[in-house]
C-alpha cells in the first residue's frame, strides 16, 4: 500500500443500486486486501450490492457491521428487544453468500450492545449540536442572519471542536448562497445534496418535525463518516484496509468527497478539506471561509471539563432558536448525552 494524496475518484468504487465502496483515507491507496468493510444500515439490510463486488475482491473481504448494529440498537425498539435473533436474521444472507462470522457472533454482539448502551448513546450523539447549527444555517428564514453569526463566532468559544462538522457547516453556508454551484464533474447542484440531507423525510424516516427522532436520524446518517475515528480512539484495531459501504447520496457525492480523512503515523484520524472537489471559481472563497472559522482543537482528558464545554456549545447553538428546537436540543442532552458521558466501551469476555 502506497502513501500519497489519492483523488476521490480512485478511492471510490460504485456498486449496484447506487451503493459505493469508499476508501476513506486520502493518504492511503487501495491495496490488495484484506478489506474490512464497514457497513451502514442500508448496506446491512439490502445486501444486493454484493453482486457487483469483484469476485477476486470478495475472497479478501471481512464484513464489519458494528456501526449498523449500533444504529439498529439505538433506533429500532424491535431490534433491541430481541437483538441476538435479529442479528442472526441480518447476517443470514451474507452467510449464504459464503461470508464467515466468528462462533457465537450474534450472542456476543447482542451482549456487547446491551453492556455498552450508555457509551453508544453518548458517542452516537456527540456531534448533534453541530447538526443543529447546520440545520439552522440551511433552514434560516430570510433576514435571519443569527445562524451565520453563530458559525463565524465559534472560533472564539471554549467549545469542543469537531473540525469536520464545522467545515461541513461552512460549506453548507456557502452553498446556501451559491445554490447553482456544482462540484467538479457533477451534474447536480451541490446544494441539493445538503438541503435534502437536512430536510425532514416523512416517508422514509417517519419525520414530521425537528425533534429528538430527527436529530438521531441525522447523526446516524453522518456516523459512517466520523465513527471510524471514534472506534480507533476507543482502541479498535483494524482487521484490514478500512472501506465504507453506503448508499447515502450526501455521503457519496458530497461529504466523503469534500472532507476525506487522513490517517497519521500514530493511527489518529483527522478530517481534511479536498480542494480538488471545487471549481477554481469557488475554491478560494470556500477555503477562506473554512480557514477563518476552524481553529485547532484543545484536547482534554478531563471528562468533567469536556462535558462543561459541551454544555457551553449547547447554550451557544440554542441562542435565538424557537421553543420547539430548544426543547429537542435539551431532550437529546438529557436522554442521550449526559447519562453515558463518563462511560467507556467495555469488552465482552467470552
Amino acid at each position: 500500500m502506497t502513501v500519497a494524496d489519492i483523488p476521490y475518484e480512485e478511492r471510490m468504487a460504485p456498486l449496484h443500486g447506487g451503493y459505493a465502496m469508499i476508501w476513506p483515507f486520502r493518504n492511503l491507496s487501495k491495496g490488495s486486501g484484506p478489506y474490512e468493510l464497514f457497513l451502514d444500515n442500508n448496506a446491512l439490510a439490502r445486501y444486493e450490492w454484493l453482486k457487483s463486488v469483484d469476485p477476486d475482491m470478495r475472497r479478501s473481504i471481512i464484513l464489519n457491521p458494528t456501526l449498523a448494529w449500533a444504529e439498529q440498537w439505538l433506533s429500532n425498539p424491535s431490534f433491541r428487544s430481541n437483538a441476538e435473533y435479529r442479528i442472526g436474521e441480518f447476517i443470514a444472507p451474507f452467510v449464504s453468500a459464503g461470508f464467515l462470522f466468528p462462533a457465537q457472533y450474534a450472542s456476543l454482539q447482542a451482549r456487547s450492545l446491551k453492556k455498552n448502551d450508555a457509551a453508544w448513546r453518548t458517542q452516537w450523539m456527540l456531534v448533534y449540536l453541530y447538526v443543529v447549527l447546520l440545520y439552522r444555517i440551511i433552514k434560516a428564514k430570510k433576514g435571519d442572519d443569527l445562524p451565520e453569526k453563530l458559525l463565524a463566532g465559534l472560533k472564539n468559544q471554549d467549545v469542543p471542536i469537531f473540525s469536520g462538522c464545522i467545515m461541513l457547516c461552512c460549506l453548507g453556508s456557502y452553498l446556501r448562497s451559491n445554490q447553482n454551484m456544482r462540484l467538479m464533474g457533477d451534474s447536480s447542484a451541490a446544494y441539493s445534496y445538503i438541503n435534502s440531507f437536512i430536510s425532514l423525510h416523512g416517508s422514509g424516516k417517519g419525520e414530521s418535525e425537528f425533534d429528538e427522532n430527527y436529530l438521531r436520524n441525522r447523526v446516524g446518517d453522518l456516523s459512517l463518516w466520523y465513527a471510524l475515528g471514534m472506534l480507533m480512539h476507543n482502541g479498535y484495531k483494524p482487521a484490514g484496509e478500512s472501506v465504507l459501504v453506503t448508499q447515502d447520496k450526501v455521503l457519496i457525492k458530497l461529504i466523503l468527497r469534500c472532507f476525506p480523512s487522513y490517517l497519521d503515523s500514530s493511527a489518529r484520524m483527522m478530517f481534511t478539506l479536498d480542494e480538488r472537489a471545487f471549481d477554481p471559481q469557488h475554491r478560494g472563497a470556500i477555503v477562506e471561509r473554512i480557514s477563518a472559522t476552524v481553529r485547532a482543537p484543545r484536547p482534554s482528558t478531563d471528562r468533567q471539563a469536556q462535558q462543561k464545554r459541551m454544555d457551553s456549545l449547547r447554550d451557544y447553538v440554542k441562542q435565538g432558536a424557537d421553543e420547539q428546537l430548544v426543547n429537542a436540543i435539551d431532550r437529546v442532552w438529557s436522554d442521550w448525552l449526559t447519562p453515558g458521558f463518563n462511560s467507556s466501551f467495555q469488552p465482552i469476555v467470552t
